[in-house]
């Protein structure tokens, strides 16, 4: 799952830093390989938009081949930018990770998981 999170923060960097515009977007694990799904979602709120990906995300998961489904946001905590990432995975619950962020000089940087003492299953 490492390895998951890891594109997870790539591609949100991705989208802060070359794309100018963040949109929340959902990201596979599927067949042991991270698959990037696009959905143009123009005209919709972001709570909107939230609400559309977790149907997706549940839809994934019916795929016996899909071991994880997550979704990334924007948002603001404690003060911070943060990058939300929120991966699911059949019956389990939620991981929910927390990433304060900052960008200087054209680099974003990530911090320490504000949510990792929150965790209630540390074996994701």
């Amino acid at each position: 799952m490492q390895e998951l999170l890891e594109a997870l923060k790539e591609r949100a960097g991705f989208f802060l830093l070359q794309m100018g515009e963040f949109k929340p977007f959902r990201v596979l694990l599927r067949s042991g390989e991270i698959v990037d799904t696009m959905t143009v979602y123009e005209t919709f709120t972001e709570n909107q938009i939230y609400d559309l990906l977790v149907k997706e995300v549940n839809i994934d998961l019916e795929d016996s081949d899909t071991k994880a489904s997550a979704i990334v946001l924007l948002g603001q905590s404690d003060g911070y930018d943060i990058v939300l990432i929120e991966i699911f995975r059949k019956l389990r619950k939620k991981y929910q990770m927390v990433l304060p962020y900052s960008i200087k000089d054209g680099a974003i940087f990530f911090w320490g998981d504000l949510n990792k003492n929150y965790q209630t299953e540390k074996d994701w």
